[in-house]
């Protein structure tokens, strides 16, 4: 039987989800769909750099992207002894009705017309962590894409800040991933096409009018235990 949390945490998460909620709100990330299975918020964002995709997709600097972040308030919790086949297949199902939701609203929101991809920068911690991320998103059709453009690396400062807030989410929201985590974390983006999200999530009438989708590319090996 687990111990109640001791009332000082309970305020400081409550402080934590109150920060997240506000930040959410300054830089424009909002809820396109309801319910408690509901794992995606997005915001729209500009293109800051040339980037090529599989698909032929070439994204110039300034284009508009439409950019994933989960809903930690919804996320499936850890089992309390270690992930379990029943949790990673329950996670990929609501992943997958999330996406289908999004491509509706993709489809249909006049704001979201001019979007030409779409991004996702989850951090992890540890090479097996990174290896499985790479399995499962190229799973939901998403992508590495080569950019024609160097990016302009992060400070060390800004890496460990966000490290920092991204351990204090966890902690607020799951902390039962912290287990056997380290500290630091490191962001990856994968990306996709609007023409190739359509085609994978939209439906059979709305996909028949974007690009043919095309054969996707493996960028990761299938997970390790880690």
């Amino acid at each position: 039987m687990e111990q109640a949390t001791p009332l000082s945490m309970r305020v400081l998460r409550r402080f934590i989800r109150g920060i997240d909620a506000s930040l959410r709100r300054g830089i424009g990330i909002i809820e396109f769909e309801q319910g408690e299975d509901a794992l995606l918020r997005i915001g729209v964002a500009r293109a800051e750099r040339e980037t090529q995709l599989s698909d032929g997709t070439r994204l110039q600097p300034g284009d508009l992207l439409l950019e994933l972040h989960f809903w930690n308030e919804h996320l499936m919790t850890l089992p309390s002894t270690s992930p379990t086949l029943r949790w990673a297949v329950s996670t990929r199902r609501q992943a997958a009705r999330s996406l289908r939701r999004l491509a509706a609203h993709l489809q249909t929101a006049p704001a979201l017309r001019e979007v030409k991809a779409l991004r996702i920068r989850p951090a992890f911690a540890g090479r097996n962590l990174a290896r499985n991320l790479n399995w499962i998103v190229a799973k939901h059709g998403f992508e590495t894409a080569t950019n024609c453009a160097e990016r302009t690396p992060a400070s060390g400062v800004y890496r460990w800040l966000d490290s920092l807030w991204l351990w204090l989410l966890s902690w607020t929201f799951n902390p039962r991933s912290l287990r056997g985590r380290r500290f630091r974390r490191q962001r990856q983006e994968f990306w996709m096409s609007r023409g190739k999200f359509i085609a994978l999530y939209g439906e059979p009438r709305e996909a028949a009018r974007e690009p043919a989708r095309p054969r996707l590319q493996s960028i990761g090996a299938p997970p390790r235990a880690g």
